[in-house]
């Protein structure tokens, strides 16, 4: 007997390899895209959390909520805290979150803020007022992200925190 492979096995392989290679390639190209864009939503969130962290502490050790101070005013894209020492503000700006003390010019508590890059994140604060004054804030955030050519939202939460002082 010879060693060796028939025609028939030759058509075979010939025929299922093309098949067998086209599956491969799906799922190779499908991994090398999924980990990047997974790596980034996991790092994304990850800072989301942390934002989210300092904010719960910040708001636990609030004395008010006060609509407005000195020049500024609490609204969609700023919200304003006063603690024992100062008043803090969050201000929602360019894909990210800056966490400073109101005191001086502008610019100067923009270099001393705090910055969570958050580029994919939607980020919304709402402060809940009864007679005027503030007890607590709602917080509701979420990651959206482009997947084929439609937008996708991930980690879609929503985060109620206390006064701490009420």
């Amino acid at each position: 007997m010879r060693k060796g492979m028939t025609l028939v096995e030759v058509l075979i392989v010939m025929i299922v390899l093309p098949f067998v290679a086209v599956a491969f390639d799906v799922l190779f190209r499908s991994t090398l895209s999924d980990i990047p864009r997974s790596t980034r939503l996991v790092q994304e969130n990850t800072s989301l959390l942390n934002m989210l962290e300092q904010m719960r502490h910040d708001i636990g050790a609030a004395k008010a909520m006060p609509e407005s101070s000195g020049q500024y005013t609490a609204g969609e894209g700023l919200l304003l805290i006063e603690i024992a020492d100062g008043v803090l503000g969050y201000q929602l700006k360019d894909g990210k979150v800056l966490r400073y003390r109101l005191a001086g010019r502008q610019e100067e508590q923009e270099e001393n803020a705090r910055v969570w890059s958050l580029p994919s994140s939607q980020v919304q604060w709402r402060t809940w007022r009864k007679d005027g004054r503030g007890y607590a804030v709602e917080v509701r955030t979420s990651i959206r992200y482009k997947l084929r050519s439609k937008y996708q939202q991930r980690m879609a939460n929503s985060h109620l925190y206390f006064l701490g002082t009420i």
